[in-house]
């Protein structure tokens, strides 16, 4: 059937009715006019109802079909819990990316083979998508001054767009230190991998899982709403790390690890750790862990009958505490 018609548009009064009688959402901590105020004010009901894949369905009775123990504040606040943590996640993810840049610069510097301008030409030759990239950017005032200062150009006309372009015709002249500032993270780390091929560093699927979860977070999705186990395959490394932790059994780590949302959190866990140092590092460990023992304790009795909300939770903060200390 047609969503058209399967899934009409609704009103919010419609939808907090939906939720009662066909979901079997209860409002015991909110009105349902509050709610109404919520899905009209606040937030949309596809996010907020999203979150109700982290509970069961009744599979007999009279409530056969209809979520178990499912408030609507428990969507509320796991929606803000969301929120929280797609923040925490976009600046640990900013943290990681300026590290890794500085580290690439360092090994640059010091690499006897490359004087820093070869290696972009190489690069950039190599991928002409990247180029394309760089040269839609040439209007921003952020990056317009350091293609024009460290790229030949050449104002061309489109025939099929009926307007002048620039194009880059040369990149001789940029070193890898400008290329960086060009490149969005997901490019940055087609050349981290391209000039550390066969040396040492992160493997690139373990970074793919820290671009997945910062692309969620800076895309406003939904990290959080479905926290169910999955047939995500851990890398090897993460997972010994993981499996060192002695407060995460071995039945625990295999079921959680399965789930993406915690897959890709160990990842940012992991890459985290091993790359960023210092007072930036102590400051963010102190938000992770003002945000994990303390905002999502605030209103844990919600989430009290609910097991997989609890578990989650707990292993989450036992990889904290593996990663970061007590």
């Amino acid at each position: 059937m047609s969503n058209r018609i399967d899934k009409p548009k609704e009103s919010a009064a419609a939808l907090v009715c939906k939720m009662r009688d066909e979901l079997g959402v209860t409002f015991r901590y909110t009105t349902e006019r509050e709610a109404e105020d919520y899905l009209t004010d606040v937030n949309n009901y596809m996010r907020v109802g999203s979150y109700r894949k982290n509970y069961q369905k009744a599979l007999r009775g009279p409530d056969t079909g209809k979520y178990v123990h499912l408030d609507f504040a428990c969507l509320q606040e796991l929606a803000v819990l969301d929120m929280h943590f797609r923040f925490l996640v976009q600046r640990m993810c900013s943290d990681i990316e300026h590290a890794l840049k500085v580290k690439l610069i360092a090994e640059i510097e010091k690499d006897e083979t490359t004087d820093g301008y070869d290696i972009v030409k190489q690069f950039l030759q190599q991928n002409p998508v990247i180029v394309r990239k760089i040269e839609s950017t040439v209007a921003s005032p952020f990056t317009t001054d350091l293609i024009h200062k460290y790229f030949s150009t050449q104002k061309i006309f489109n025939e099929t767009k009926g307007r002048y372009e620039i194009r880059i015709i040369d990149c001789s002249d940029c070193p890898a230190w400008v290329l960086l500032e060009l490149l969005t993270f997901g490019d940055f780390l087609y050349f981290y991998d391209f000039y550390a091929s066969g040396k040492s560093k992160i493997p690139r699927n373990i970074l793919n899982m820290v671009k997945s979860i910062r692309n969620a977070a800076a895309h406003n999705n939904c990290i959080l709403a479905d926290l169910n186990r999955g047939n995500v395959r851990i890398p090897k490394e993460i997972d010994i790390q993981v499996q060192s932790f002695r407060t995460i059994s071995n039945h625990t780590r295999k079921a959680k690890l399965s789930s993406r949302p915690m897959a890709e959190f160990a990842a940012l866990l992991y890459v985290y750790d091993l790359t960023v140092c210092g007072k930036v590092r102590q400051h963010r460990t102190e938000e992770l862990k003002t945000f994990f023992f303390g905002r999502m304790q605030e209103k844990k009795n919600l989430f009290r009958e609910n097991e997989l909300i609890q578990t989650t939770y707990d292993t989450a903060i036992k990889m904290v505490e593996g990663f970061f200390g007590n």
